[in-house]
């Protein structure tokens, strides 16, 4: 039985059905409490509100009966429209602590996940940062009508970003329409937006059709490249668009992006730890060695989840007969001691010998490294993949960069954003790592190109290894 989804964007920006996620076809309400998200019928409303009623409470008493939490929610927001990101995003993450405090003191309790996603991904004005629900209260303030003109008016053409007025749009159009930092291939806000929006159209039509991979698409490449070759200058595009299409049998007419950028988002692991091998390697010899061994720090369910694609790595080093990838981390399934797991490979890498072998640990690197004594060896490579280490795992990792840094293990880091990677980045140096120019913080190459929306955000998108903190041997 697949457990409940955590309702997607749409949803949570009330511009899909909160319960069923329905979004075209259908007539949506919002409701009529916390007006937050929407509902295209009685019965998702009457369903869900088990669910959504403590949040809905909540919600609506910092617009009905709480004057402090007012007086704080408008001492921020700037009198004129800017386009100062700082300001903006100063602006909206305080807004955004601020309501989930609120909230959470009327729960009497921590929001959930879903619950804290309403807060985050809270509609905002682009230019001044105002929410339906700031609007609502300055009408009130100002003795004015409420009607359904006072609300955000959204991008006609992204439906994911907004402002509130015809005016404030006039000065986030340049930003909007610009080139993102965060896109790919030069493309705006706007069309990263509208990308967003295909993006979760068709994870909801996997979410049916790749049920035992757990709702979500994954894909590998079967062919083995007749030699290693630089992946300088290639990209996701040119290296798998063609073979996919052929694969999955999509029609030439149609494009590749959704399916390329959803495969992205797991391939990335392997692809990224043979950009890094690339980098931190001057010559070929680690293409063309016996055993090829990598160490996976802070590895999850990800990682396992997504076991079948790191066998792009044999396929792209046809010289390489047993890639070994040990999972370390606290979340790991098992114990201390490592487990060893052998997995199948491919019909064309079985008759020639090749293996893969996975081992999980269940501890720190720092823990492993140190119950290995001196039996430890050093591995190819060590890569954790949005450690977090500069924000929600602070504790954890300073002992882990000391260790590898102090016995020169090849290590590389990765982040969901420039500001995660250029934290990490300060954090590894602090260790003694000396970095590598070419490894961060710097934009990742291989990074997933399935990007999600920043949240307490007005503009900016984040990805999973979408940025490379350090490298460094």
């Amino acid at each position: 039985m697949q457990p409940e989804r955590v309702p997607p964007l749409p949803a949570r920006m009330g511009l899909a059905c909160y319960k069923c996620f329905k979004e075209d076809g259908v007539r949506l309400s919002r409701c009529s409490g916390c007006h937050r998200i929407s509902y295209c019928s009685s019965d998702c409303q009457k369903i869900d509100w088990k669910m959504h009623k403590p949040m809905c409470k909540a919600i609506s008493s910092i617009e009905k009966s709480n004057p402090i939490a007012a007086m704080t929610l408008f001492f921020s927001l700037p009198s004129e429209p800017t386009t100062d990101l700082n300001v903006l995003h100063n602006n909206t993450e305080a807004h955004g602590s601020n309501i989930l405090g609120f909230c959470e003191r009327s729960l009497q309790r921590q929001a959930t996940i879903p619950e804290r996603n309403l807060v985050g991904w809270e509609p905002r004005c682009m230019v001044c940062t105002r929410t339906d629900q700031l609007i609502r209260m300055e009408a009130v303030k100002n003795g004015e009508t409420l009607d359904n003109s006072k609300r955000l008016i959204p991008c006609p053409q992204c439906n994911l970003s907004f402002c509130c007025s015809p005016a404030h749009w006039d000065a986030a159009r340049a930003l909007h329409h610009g080139p993102c930092e965060d896109a790919h291939d030069g493309l705006s806000h706007c069309e990263m937006n509208r990308e967003v929006r295909a993006d979760i159209k068709f994870a909801d039509v996997m979410v049916d059709a790749m049920q035992d991979a757990g709702g979500q698409f994954r894909w590998a490449s079967e062919r083995i490249k007749p030699a290693w070759v630089s992946l300088n200058g290639l990209s996701w595009e040119g290296e798998f668009g063609e073979e996919m299409r052929r694969s999955v049998g999509v029609p030439n007419e149609r494009p590749m992006g959704p399916w390329i950028r959803a495969a992205s988002d797991t391939l990335t692991m392997a692809m990224t730890i043979l950009y890094g091998l690339e980098k931190l390697n001057e010559d070929g010899g680690w293409t063309r060695k016996h055993t090829l061994t990598v160490h996976i720090l802070g590895a999850t369910m990800k990682e396992i989840g997504g076991a079948m694609v790191f066998e792009e790595i044999l396929h792209r080093l046809p010289e390489v007969k047993t890639l070994k990838l040990v999972l370390c981390g606290p979340e790991m399934p098992g114990g201390h001691v490592p487990r060893t797991i052998a997995l199948d490979t491919c019909p064309e890498c079985t008759p020639r010998g090749r293996k893969r072998i996975h081992e999980h640990v269940a501890d720190t690197y720092h823990g492993f490294v140190q119950n290995k004594g001196s039996k430890f060896e050093k591995p190819d490579l060590c890569i954790a993949f949005n450690s977090g280490a500069s924000q929600e795992s602070r504790q954890t990792w300073p002992a882990t960069f000391k260790i590898l840094a102090e016995r020169k293990i090849p290590a590389l880091f990765t982040a969901f954003n420039r500001e995660e990677a250029e934290g990490e980045a300060a954090l590894l140096r602090t260790a003694g790592a000396k970095l590598h120019p070419a490894l961060g913080p710097a934009k990742n190459p291989w990074g997933s190109i399935q990007v999600i929306p920043e949240p307490n955000k007005v503009y900016g998108f984040y990805a999973g290894n979408g940025w490379l903190a350090g490298g460094f041997k």
